[in-house]
């Protein structure tokens, strides 16, 4: 899952903003048909492990202000909560979600090997960035937000000087009971997470990171949560949400790591027997398009589309070393991290 940094924005310098208009587009197009059978059934439920629940709900309203008469129901977990709620829902003979992303592209191979994805490429992924547009695992799914992890500080803590500024740096003696990061045993970007570094450091990263008393939560945004605290002062978390709080004044800022930062893709896929299938199309349909990705844009996040423009004050991927494992090695490699996290950190 190595995205090249010449690909994965591509054209980013010259990438058009996506000027907001006070009305959205109406339906149109080719996509009539799949409007008028969405809205007869008139709802979808989404199953997200990306982004947060007020967010999560954001992109559901601009999403029915588009399409009148189709609301969104989302539901946000970590990723890997999420695909157990999924699992538990097609053992108890009834698949409550319509749309399921994930931040582990190993749920969605599981999902397809089971016969239990619903193949479909949308008309707008003609316009999403290339290198992203083909992480679709041969049409059974598309990405919907790249996942990041980063260094984050607490500024009222730590001077910028002296702040962590690669991820070996983050064992360092000095930051003992002062570090905070997300379980893989929740979190999916986190998990992904674990694989990289154990494939760049060893698993002896973690069990140094070990000695320094972490707090370990679960989701990839927790860090933030903490950081503002006060009670831990430096992380790896999530930069897009570290910057949506410092926005509002809360005291965070983002290390971009000086050897690379973990940028993964996280797909989105259409589950085979949902109550929704039409509107589940079209709500895909519109995570590919312009829209979802201003939104990300307006919220920090990297949109999509070399149409939208990046988000004020973050960085973009393609100035910026990013690294990623491969899906083969995220499928032989998170399980046995999880039980190797347990064995380090005891949860």
């Amino acid at each position: 899952m190595e995205i090249p940094r010449r690909t994965i924005l591509h054209a980013a310098g010259g990438a058009l903003a996506l000027r907001a208009s006070a009305a959205l587009a109406q339906p149109g197009g080719p996509d009539d048909r799949l409007y008028e059978a969405a809205k007869k059934e008139g709802q979808l439920t989404w199953y997200s492990g990306i982004l947060d629940q007020p967010l999560c709900v954001h992109v559901g309203q601009v999403f029915t202000a588009k399409y009148p008469g189709i609301t969104v129901s989302p539901i946000k977990n970590t990723s890997q909560v999420t695909f157990q709620r999924l699992l538990q829902d097609i053992k108890g003979g009834a698949v409550q979600s319509d749309v399921l992303t994930t931040t582990d592209a190993s749920h969605l191979t599981y999902l397809i090997g089971k016969g239990l994805v619903v193949p479909f490429v949308a008309a707008n992924a003609a316009g999403m960035i290339p290198s992203l547009r083909s992480f679709n695992g041969d049409g059974h799914y598309q990405v919907s937000w790249v996942g990041q992890v980063t260094i984050l500080y607490n500024t009222n803590k730590v001077k910028a000087a002296d702040a962590p500024r690669d991820w070996p740096d983050l064992t360092d003696p000095k930051w003992k009971n002062a570090i905070t990061f997300g379980s893989p045993n929740y979190s999916g970007i986190i998990g992904v997470w674990t694989v990289a570094m154990q494939e760049r450091y060893g698993w002896g990263y973690f069990e140094k990171l070990n000695k320094l008393n972490p707090l370990i939560g679960r989701s990839v945004d927790d860090a933030g949560t903490v950081l503002n605290s006060g009670e831990r002062i430096v992380a790896a978390g999530n930069p897009a949400s570290a910057l949506r709080s410092a926005a509002r004044g809360n005291p965070l800022a983002v290390n971009y790591p000086t050897s690379g930062m973990l940028a993964s893709p996280s797909p989105t896929a259409i589950l085979k027997g949902s109550p929704s299938p039409n509107a589940a199309k079209l709500f895909v349909e519109f995570l590919a398009g312009p829209e979802y990705s201003k939104i990300l844009a307006d919220n920090f996040e990297q949109p999509l589309r070399a149409d939208v423009a990046q988000p004020a004050g973050a960085r973009s991927l393609a100035d910026i070393a990013t690294f990623s494992p491969s899906l083969a090695q995220i499928e032989k490699e998170l399980g046995p991290n999880k039980e190797k996290w347990r064995d380090t950190f005891g949860g």
